[in-house]
Parts: C-alpha cells; structure tokens; sequence
C-alpha cells in the first residue's frame, strides 16, 4: 500500500517563489522607485575642478543640482544667466532660450544637465524640479 504524503507539510517551492517575487518588486522600488536624480547616469559636476581651470572640461556633459541664487543678466535673444549655488561653490550657469518654458526662480532647486562650452561657460541643455 501506498503512503499519502502529508497534507499539512507547506509547498516549498510555492513558497520559494512568493519570496522570490518579493524580493524582485523591492529591487525594483529601490533601484528605480527611490531615486529623485532624473540624471544619476551622468557625471556629477566637478566644481572644484572648474572653478580651478575649465579648460580641460570643455565639450563634457555633467549633472549639477544647485539653488538658484540670483539672475545676473537677461538677454531676449540668447538666454538668462544666473549664479547657482551648488554645495558650497556659487557658479554661472547660461540657459539658452530654448529652455525658456521652465520658470526659474531665487531659492528653487533644479537638476540641470549641462555642458561646458568652449568659452568654458556652464550651459544648460535641459532642467528638471526635484
């Protein structure tokens, strides 16, 4: 006569694939879910670099989170430019008039990715809120 397995045992690889399950949702939470950086592939700012001799960073992309300090000049033709404080360096900062549909105010935060011309100005191709 056969034996019955017993029912009350749990069903391990039930169980095995709920966790692994699990597991993958909360992966996936903090690995896409948790970050606030629109730009977190590229390159962070090298400020102290840039403020020694941009030079050798012209024609490179980087992401820079500062505050907007003040406006410094406003030209209808080519863009704004401010100071941003990004950690504890104050910065220029150009955004061209193609990135004019964002309102840029004193004291709000921004994302930018930029890029360093080659007159070694901090230009903005684009600007996100946090």
């Amino acid at each position: 006569m056969a034996r019955r397995a017993s029912s009350s045992s749990p069903n391990f690889k039930t169980i095995g694939a709920a966790a692994a399950v699990l597991a993958a949702v909360l992966g996936g939470y903090f690995l896409f879910g948790t970050s606030k950086d629109p730009y977190r592939t590229t390159s962070a700012f090298p400020a102290k670099e840039y403020l020694e001799n941009a030079n050798s960073l012209r024609g490179n992309n980087y992401r820079l989170e500062a505050v907007i300090d003040k406006t410094l000049e406003v030209s209808t033709d080519s863009g704004r430019l401010f100071s941003v404080e990004a950690g504890s360096d104050m910065l220029p900062l150009f955004v061209p008039n193609k990135l004019n549909g964002v309102n840029i105010e004193r004291g709000q935060k921004f994302h930018f990715r930029v890029q360093i011309n080659e007159k070694g100005l901090i230009v903005a191709s684009d600007i996100r809120k946090p």
